[in-house]
């Protein structure tokens, strides 16, 4: 670890939009080969095994939102209902008009919304209250555990920043410290006190690391985390160490902090880097969140589509001719979707506050 290497610029300004793009697009794209290979396993081979550690970009998605939600805050004056107005603007229109899609499909056939099984709850999936039974956009689950995390914060945001992660981290860990208590006794209990919220802390202490004591580390110190990140995920999913889930902010947490803090560490290479590579998943990270969103329904009629003309005996072709098209689609959603409905919604003030960098800032919450 060095000091301040020439090669590496302030994580506090806005030179680390590029790592966490980055980032959100590897989460993604996580996230979307984990649900390809449990569609492979519905439509093709029911011996195929799945990739659960592809789950591990929704841990990665929460250590990123503890950062952010830090760095976007920091120095500006903000109150609960300011920055909570702010967060549902962005976050919830998007999330309720896929949310409305998948209650038209539900109303027409309610087999085609989570079809592996389990209740629905339609005014749970709009309202995000973990209640045990699905959601109809599937990921909104993970929506829960973020408004619970911005709940707590937005307690403390009068306060500055410093105080606000202070003291969210302080609560985050003492209800995680609760959870072994907890895991028989209902699944709302086990929500509020469960180990992933630990991700969350992990996001924010690196803006403590990176932004309030400016950490740096060398750029061969952040390729080694990255690799020993990816040598950890490969070692769970082939001895299945996060299949049960128990302890998933430690088996898939951890993993994704080394992977967070040594790309973010990266942010002066990354940036110089010119490459075709860097160019997909900085726009994968762009539309990341319109990805998320949709992905769910684009799988699921791809998979249909690929199962009615028999072509899903090929793994490769399946996965293939499932992860593009979701991709452009993702993108497509973005483009035409997302952001003009984000401008729209951005037209309504929340409040006479003062506009700020959280009103404006690239980063894709």
């Amino acid at each position: 670890m060095q000091s301040t290497p020439a090669d590496l610029q302030s994580p506090k300004s806005d030179a680390n939009v590029q790592s966490i793009q980055i980032m959100r697009g590897i989460a993604s794209i996580l996230v979307v080969l984990l649900h390809i290979s449990i569609k492979w396993k519905q439509f093709g081979n029911s011996a195929f095994e799945e990739v659960p550690v592809g789950g591990s970009g929704v841990d990665l998605f929460f250590i990123i939102s503890g950062y952010i939600m830090c760095f976007s805050t920091d120095g500006r004056q903000l109150n609960f209902f300011r920055f909570m107005g702010l967060r549902i603007r962005r976050i919830m229109p998007f999330y309720w008009l896929t949310t409305t899609v998948g209650l038209a499909v539900f109303l027409y056939n309610p087999g085609l919304v989570n079809s592996s099984g389990g209740e629905t709850s339609i005014w749970a999936s709009y309202v995000l209250f973990p209640t045990g039974a699905k959601y109809l956009n599937a990921n909104g689950w993970t929506l829960s555990f973020e408004f619970f995390f911005y709940l707590i914060f937005a307690v403390f945001i009068y306060k500055g920043t410093d105080k606000a992660m202070r003291y969210s981290s302080i609560i985050l860990l003492i209800l995680v410290a609760l959870g072994p208590f907890f895991m028989m006794d209902g699944f709302t209990l086990n929500f509020l006190t469960n180990n992933m919220y630990l991700e969350f802390v992990m996001g924010m202490g690196c803006f403590y690391l990176f932004n309030r004591k400016e950490v740096r580390f060398a750029t061969g110190y952040g390729v080694a985390l990255c690799l020993l990140a990816v040598l950890a995920l490969l070692a769970e999913q082939l001895a299945h160490v996060a299949q049960p889930q128990v302890w998933r902010g430690f088996c898939w947490g951890i993993p994704m902090l080394f992977l967070f803090a040594g790309l973010l560490s990266m942010e002066g290479p990354i940036r110089r880097a010119s490459s075709n590579i860097k160019s997909l998943f900085l726009g994968i990270g762009n539309s990341s969140y319109s990805l998320y969103l949709i992905h769910p329904f684009a799988l699921s009629g791809l998979a249909r589509l690929l199962k009615h003309f028999d072509a899903v005996s090929n793994p490769m072709l399946f996965v293939v001719a499932l992860l593009i098209p979701t991709l452009i689609l993702g993108h497509l959603a973005w483009l035409y979707i997302e952001r003009p409905l984000t401008a729209s919604v951005k037209k309504l003030r929340v409040s006479k506050a003062p506009a700020g960098k959280i009103d404006h800032i690239r980063f894709k919450e």
